[in-house]
């Protein structure tokens, strides 16, 4: 029983051997790069958060920005009137979900010279250099759709651009 034991463990051992020796000679196939722009990239690789933020608005009068979320490839903030929250502001890289761009592809509407799209009823958004969607949804009745824009225009989009 053991010398069949010791027969099948060489055996075993034998084929591995074979195996990883005769393998060695192959060249690694290469692995495609993305070339799309539709292909997603890892969300850890998408634009920082922090470096989204440079684009936004300042506070300006009666409104605050206040920042409420960052990661990569998203920031966002409240726009507050006094205590009340009026709307959220958001830039985020559609690099790492690329689908989110279709809506641009039918726009008519431009703003600040980019595609502009309506996210439901209370959101506006508009696609930056084919890559970063900035988009304000209203919180309130009171603020519209031309409020909505006329903040879209505030932010810095030239930094996002580059």
């Amino acid at each position: 029983m053991k010398k069949l034991l010791l027969l099948l463990v060489l055996a075993v051992a034998g084929f591995w051997l074979y195996r990883s020796i005769s393998h060695k000679d192959e060249a690694p196939q290469p692995v495609p790069v993305a070339a799309s722009p539709n292909k997603a990239i890892p969300q850890k690789e998408a634009t920082a958060g922090s470096s989204l933020n440079a684009a936004f608005p300042k506070s300006n009068g009666d409104f605050v920005i206040r920042f409420t979320q960052e990661k990569d490839g998203f920031s966002q903030a409240e726009l507050l009137k006094g205590p009340v929250k009026m709307a959220t502001l958001s830039v985020s890289d559609t690099a790492a979900n690329p689908s989110s761009r279709d809506k641009f592809k039918t726009a008519t509407k431009k703003i600040a010279g980019h595609p502009a799209a309506a996210v439901g009823a209370q959101g506006t958004a508009l696609l930056v250099a084919d890559r970063y969607q900035v988009q304000v949804r209203s919180l309130v009745q009171t603020f519209s759709a031309a409020d909505r824009e006329a903040w879209l225009e505030k932010f810095n989009l030239a930094a996002l651009g580059k």
